[in-house]
């Protein structure tokens, strides 16, 4: 079991986001040092939180302050974007992090999203599934044409990325058609956020019932995003992450999860967020990891733990507290 970092460099109320950004790196350069397997990045746009829209453009910048963790995006929203650009930005992350990079990819699910880059929300399914191929098949080194949403003639990528297979591509799904999507076009789905753990098994096992009808051997990797937060005990790991959890969960991400609690008291909150998050000492978020580990066969966990509402002090106390889970995992 490894732990990744996941990354949205959401700011505070008052917080500068050039100071989030600052301090985001020096940590991801620290956890490179301290046992962390990988650094993801996701896209959002036009959200008041500041939560930051050009992953590629973070993911070089974390290229450049590590040495060992994997580089990469979960997710570039693929239907926003031409496949020729995000194939070619891949190729140059793989080369700048030396054959490090990860393309995560995913579907989206905010119209204003797409309103705004002037994308046809309802035609997102087949343009995203046309740019799948696509990028896979120009960082593989051919020569593609598309004729889809977005036309274009005789593309291919140069120069190619380290590895001549190209670079991993991990697949974001949420619903099942998109698991399904991901079984049949990606090397591996990123099992996401806030899902319940009866939720990822039912759709763990359709993921792995579609790869088999597809002809396809099994994935190499499971990963898993999860919200997480350590501290000294259990109790002050919610006290500090709580705010954070209602920001994202009672507003961002609201419309994913209408279970949410009208009444988020913290009783409230830990009780819908039995399974969906990682939060406490690092005793009880190492006994979770292994939980996932053995129920669901993940092998990382990304993990984010920077949201708005968590003090820069107590984010950087959560990095220490993941950093004793890790040496933890590997006892």
């Amino acid at each position: 079991m490894r732990i990744g970092l996941h990354y949205s460099f959401q700011a505070g109320p008052g917080e500068s986001g050039h100071r989030v950004v600052e301090r985001g790196l020096r940590d991801i350069a620290a956890a490179d040092a301290r046992g962390f397997s990988s650094v993801l990045f996701a896209e959002h746009h036009f959200l008041d939180d500041g939560w930051l829209p050009r992953p590629m453009l973070l993911a070089a910048a974390a290229a450049a302050v590590t040495s060992r963790m994997r580089i990469g995006t979960d997710i570039v929203i693929l239907a926003l974007h031409h496949p020729v650009a995000v194939a070619e930005e891949a190729a140059v992350l793989d080369l700048m992090s030396g054959g490090r990079a990860i393309l995560g990819v995913g579907l989206g699910w905010v119209e204003a999203e797409f309103d705004g880059f002037g994308v046809p929300y309802r035609r997102r399914a087949r343009i995203y599934q046309e740019s799948i191929g696509q990028v896979r098949r120009l960082l593989a080194g051919e020569v593609v044409d598309g004729a889809g949403h977005y036309a274009f003639r005789g593309a291919r990528v140069r120069p190619l990325p380290v590895n001549p297979a190209g670079v991993p591509l991990w697949l974001g799904a949420l619903e099942d058609p998109g698991v399904r999507r991901a079984a049949a076009s990606g090397d591996a789905w990123v099992m996401p956020p806030g899902h319940s753990l009866d939720r990822l098994r039912r759709q763990l096992a359709l993921f792995r019932t579609a790869r088999e009808s597809a002809g396809l051997a099994p994935v190499t990797e499971q990963p898993l995003r999860r919200e997480a937060f350590v501290a000294e005990t259990d109790e002050r790991a919610w006290e500090l992450f709580a705010p954070g959890l209602r920001h994202e969960y009672g507003k961002v991400y609201r419309p994913l999860h209408p279970t949410y609690p009208d009444d988020d008291s913290l009783d409230h909150l830990r009780r819908w967020a039995d399974g969906r998050f990682l939060v406490g000492s690092p005793e009880t978020v190492a006994a979770d990891l292994r939980r996932y580990e053995a129920d669901l066969g993940v092998t990382e966990c990304l993990v984010r733990f920077q949201l708005p509402g968590v003090s820069a002090q107590a984010v950087g106390d959560a990095l220490d507290g993941l950093a004793e889970t890790i040496a933890l995992l590997d006892a």
